[in-house]
């Protein structure tokens, strides 16, 4: 991982040793390198994450950098993240188009031989918004080498909600996974949610069962894992249709703002309901965080 500074910045490759694994690491405070191979057939594949400047020369001096270290490097490539660079003037939208950065980056795109999917979902990966006026870019990608492409060409890109994020998340899936049935889970964070508690302490005290300890404690779970599941499927259809209402009603503008400008009063609606689903969401979110800080395994609910 490459620390943050401030609010810029910070960057994070995870993997699974199962699939991945890791040979040598690299970085510095604008880009993230883990070097491996493929535990299937042993290829080679470096993951290159990357977090571009704002300042024109100092990007074209990254390109430089990265395009050395990837023609001097065998393998094959991803490299991703966000540029802070567009490729042509249909990549921004309400914000000035800088001909000189887009042609560096193509260059570099064009040098280190890479390539790109392309990416289902929406136009645009990153949104500002600056007294009203929404700024739309593609600043953010995945690009791969020749030979990954070759070995992959029907992978998918697809953008992903963006939630509360500024940035849209990007998932590249090379193969379809099922996983069968998920098991029963216990989220800490429904101890808050209203009548949780209620429904546990009346499962466990109604079933009523005799015979050795461990079977009693097994059937007594079993009752409350039934019990708790039918609460919460009548819970989260509650609290979930306001959710889902801001939601869509979020999406539907994202999209609208593509095609055109929003008027006065579609901006407000869609910052009231950006409002709105995070108020909803904020108790999960702490709850989440405390979680972390004091569980060493845990699941989370959004």
């Amino acid at each position: 991982m490459v620390d943050a500074s401030g609010r810029s910045g910070g960057l994070i490759n995870m993997w699974n040793p199962k699939i991945f694994r890791k040979i040598s690491a690299d970085s510095d405070s604008n880009y993230l390198l883990t070097s491996g191979f493929l535990v299937e057939d042993g290829s080679q594949l470096n993951v290159l994450n990357v977090y571009a400047p704002q300042n024109v020369v100092a990007k074209r001096n990254l390109w430089g950098k990265l395009k050395a270290i990837i023609n001097g490097t065998q393998g094959m490539w991803i490299v991703l993240g966000d540029f802070n660079a567009v490729r042509c003037t249909e990549e921004r939208k309400n914000s000035r188009f800088n001909i000189t950065c887009a042609s560096d980056f193509n260059s570099f795109i064009d040098e280190a031989d890479l390539q790109e999917y392309f990416m289902r979902g929406s136009r645009f990966t990153h949104v500002a918004v600056n007294n009203g006026n929404v700024k739309l870019s593609k600043i953010d990608r995945v690009l791969v080498c020749q030979n990954f492409f070759n070995r992959w060409p029907l992978a998918c890109l697809r953008s992903l909600p963006r939630e509360m994020s500024d940035h849209t998340p990007l998932l590249l899936t090379l193969v379809d996974s099922n996983f069968g049935y998920k098991p029963f889970r216990w989220f800490n964070s429904w101890l808050e949610r209203e009548g949780c508690q209620e429904v546990v302490i009346k499962a466990y005290s109604d079933c009523s069962v005799k015979g050795r300890p461990d079977v009693v404690i097994t059937t007594k779970l079993k009752c409350v894992k039934e019990a708790i599941r039918k609460w919460w499927s009548v819970a989260i259809k509650k609290e979930g249709e306001e959710l889902e209402n801001y939601k869509n009603e979020i999406q539907k503008l994202e999209t609208i703002m593509e095609e055109r400008d929003l008027e006065e009063d579609e901006v407000w609606v869609w910052e009231e309901c950006k409002k709105g689903w995070l108020k909803l969401i904020s108790g999960s979110v702490e709850i989440y965080i405390r979680n972390c800080n004091t569980r060493s395994r845990y699941y989370h609910t959004f």
